[in-house]
């Protein structure tokens, strides 16, 4: 911002605070332009954040519907391997049957959420949404990482028949290893279930609020 001296010189006192008073209403004016222009710019910031947020959200609630199926799914498959375990751990033997471990699994997005942190539109966003978003890209990560757990623990729960190809040719301690793992992924899935149906909730939750402030 540069203030240019007087093309004329100052004879009297009255020149000089008309001066004075022109370089002040000056730099008010400058000040009040660049403040302006400041505020549009956080504003779009700001609006562009939301609108990225708001559609990753959406996004991420048909991920979700997508992943609570697959987990749902995999509840039946594990049932499923337990049962014929308690047979094979009480004598009987697989004819056609088989033992099915695997999940399919997406994860969340967050590339919206990080990019409004790095531009700084954070900053510029009310406390209360600011904090709310939080909250849920927190939890979001939470069951995502729940998520790609389970693919270590259904391969950890299985790797006793890595010994034997053949179910049948299992030794009984290697079963009820087996059987007690697959246990403890079928308690994972129902608690990941719960996750994701809560998650599902939060998110809906979230995108309501956010439409009613923007009303």
């Amino acid at each position: 911002m540069d203030v240019q001296p007087p093309h004329q010189s100052i004879h009297t006192w009255r020149d000089f605070f008309i001066h004075l008073i022109t370089i002040t209403i000056g730099l008010v004016i400058a000040l009040s332009l660049e403040g302006t222009v400041e505020w549009l710019h956080h504003r779009h910031l700001v609006h562009i954040a939301r609108a990225s947020i708001r559609h990753e959200m959406e996004e991420n609630r048909k991920i979700l519907a997508s992943d609570l199926t697959s987990v749902q799914e995999d509840q039946t498959r594990i049932g499923n391997d337990i049962r014929l375990l308690v047979g094979l751990r009480s004598g009987a033997k697989f004819e056609h049957a088989s033992l099915q471990y695997r999940i399919d699994w997406s994860s969340l997005s967050d590339a919206a959420w990080h990019t409004a942190q790095s531009s700084g539109a954070l900053n510029y966003m009310d406390y209360k949404s600011a904090q709310a978003w939080s909250d849920v890209y927190l939890q979001q990560r939470y069951v995502s990482d729940r998520g790609l757990t389970l693919f270590e623990e259904q391969t950890r729960a299985i790797s006793p028949m890595l010994i034997n190809s053949d179910p049948n040719l299992m030794l009984k301690d290697e079963i009820q290893i087996v059987l007690l793992r697959s246990a403890d992924v079928l308690s994972e899935l129902k608690g990941l279930e719960q996750l994701l149906q809560e998650l599902d909730e939060q998110l809906a939750t979230q995108l309501r609020n956010d439409d009613a402030a923007l009303r």
